[in-house]
């Protein structure tokens, strides 16, 4: 149908998927109706067996569905329970049901951090540091244990924010593999320190519910699919003569490979060493961290500086320090692009919130009232504002996905809440106002920040699909949130 009809068979194939998947059992492939035909078509009617009986598919009424028969010869069975299974003993099957009790699994039962999270965050961050090695005319200089920067202690992380991080120039040779020709891997050096880096900050996320490493992780795949929209543009002309000039106007300049990287980086920090209740409560406690920030975006100012100062031990990380910047301006725009990135994702302080709105109308409004002639001044600004709201909706990605992702987060984010309660650590009881709470968010930030991620006109159908996931769960919330309210209540523990 239409334009984007490929989109719609994909998305419907998708949402099938996930609605079959609730009624399957661990160790099973179940199939749909249509794919047992292509099978039999395929003359493989011997691959498959009819389910006996028929399952309720949300949305899709009653369906008859089949198992994938397997071979016990080669013990298939055995190895798809095994990959199925995970180390501490339960089946991702169980994970998906409705009685799932979320556990969170950074840390495992003997203490020592998940190192499968570890490795998959240390080769998404070495990816796009790899661009900015590629990048470079010259040589990495050598490490030098004075490649550090450290905040002036008389002012907060918040005082750090501007309006406009200045993004470099274009160059012919200045994209991320357009243009630019990559040379070699990261030296081994280079390697070791970042994934030894991502690993005390791993090490530094609680076991919260909610704010914890799974967040971190799920994030940065929002935030690398957001990029990779950024940087696939699907109106940039790849017969082009000037295809790099082309990309760096269409993305005003966030194709930069250091840019990308503080993205990913920021998305890495942003929660570290989370205390798991609200600026709002460690005001009211009169914490010690709450006094250091003045009590302003508290949580997120403590988690810059806690990354911030890992990364700059003068003693650890020089390596990996000149791999990311190889001179004082661009270490300074790093440090610039983390500070806004992940004082961005306080959405709850009204000035911030303010502040970025206006930002935003002077970028991309439709009154915009703006003056200024310098073309660069403006793409900077727009730049800014944009990867600010990468953050964002990444933060909050699963508002904007499917609403089996949706629910499950927003349990987990339930329980965090409820537990702070428990705790005496809050006043209210959460179950009481989390149903009107949940839509509230969805009518005055989840709806309008997906708006502004189509409006901003650089993220291809992503934008799109974002913006109709978080209108379809703010209707299911609205129809059954007080009965998911119930049922987290029954599974908390």
């Amino acid at each position: 149908r239409g334009e984007r009809s490929r989109f719609q068979l994909f998305g419907d194939s998708m949402n099938t998927a996930s609605r079959i998947e609730t009624t399957g059992k661990a160790g099973c492939i179940h199939l749909s109706q249509e794919t047992a035909n292509l099978l039999i078509v395929s003359g493989k009617e011997h691959w498959i067996q009819k389910r006996d009986d028929t399952v309720f598919a949300k949305g899709k009424g009653e369906m008859e569905t089949y198992w994938l028969k397997t071979n016990p010869s080669n013990n298939l069975s055995m190895q798809l329970s095994e990959i199925c299974t995970d180390e501490f003993g339960s089946t991702l099957g169980d994970s998906l049901g409705d009685s799932w009790p979320y556990e969170p699994c950074l840390v495992s039962s003997d203490g020592h951090t998940d190192h499968r999270q570890v490795e998959w965050y240390t080769e998404l961050l070495r990816g796009y540091l790899q661009k900015i090695v590629a990048k470079r005319t010259s040589k990495i200089s050598q490490a030098r244990q004075s490649n550090t920067m450290h905040r002036d202690p008389s002012r907060t992380v918040l005082d750090e924010v501007q309006e406009i991080v200045e993004l470099p120039s274009f160059t012919s040779s200045s994209q991320c593999g357009q243009g630019a020709k990559r040379t070699g891997g990261l030296d081994v050096v280079v390697r070791t320190e970042l994934s030894e880096f991502v690993k005390e900050i791993a090490e530094h996320y609680s076991g919260n519910y909610f704010h914890n490493f799974d967040h971190v992780s799920h994030v940065a795949m929002s935030v690398t699919k957001l990029l990779g929209r950024i940087v696939s543009p699907a109106n940039v002309n790849d017969e082009a003569m000037d295809k790099d000039l082309a990309l760096y106007n269409h993305t005003y300049g966030i194709s930069d490979p250091l840019t990308q990287f503080a993205c990913v980086f920021s998305a890495l920090i942003h929660d570290v060493d989370h205390p798991g209740v609200p600026n709002t409560r460690l005001v009211e406690e009169n914490s010690t961290m709450a006094a250091t920030y003045r009590g302003k975006s508290v949580a997120e100012q403590h988690s810059v500086d806690v990354a911030w100062g890992i990364l700059m031990d003068p003693s650890r990380f020089a390596n990996l320090r000149s791999a990311i910047y190889s001179n004082e301006q661009e270490m300074r725009r790093f440090y610039q692009l983390v500070v806004n990135l992940v004082m961005a994702t306080d959405v709850i302080d009204r000035d911030l919130k303010e502040l970025r709105n206006q930002r935003w109308d002077r970028a991309f409004g439709v009154e915009n009232t703006d003056t200024t002639p310098c073309v660069k001044t403006d793409r900077n600004r727009k730049a800014t504002i944009v990867i600010e709201h990468v953050i964002q909706a990444s933060d909050v990605a699963h508002t904007m996905q499917h609403f089996q992702v949706y629910k499950k987060w927003n349990m987990c984010l339930f329980f965090e809440m409820y537990q702070a309660y428990k705790d005496g650590r809050a006043a209210k009881d959460p179950s009481e106002t989390w149903y009107e709470g949940e839509l509230g968010f969805f009518d005055f930030y989840v709806l309008p920040l997906a708006k502004k991620l189509e409006n901003c006109g650089v993220f291809g159908v992503s934008s799109d699909e974002y913006f109709t996931y978080a209108v379809q769960n703010r209707q299911e919330w609205e129809a059954d949130g007080r009965l998911h309210v119930a049922s987290y209540l029954e599974q908390y523990h």
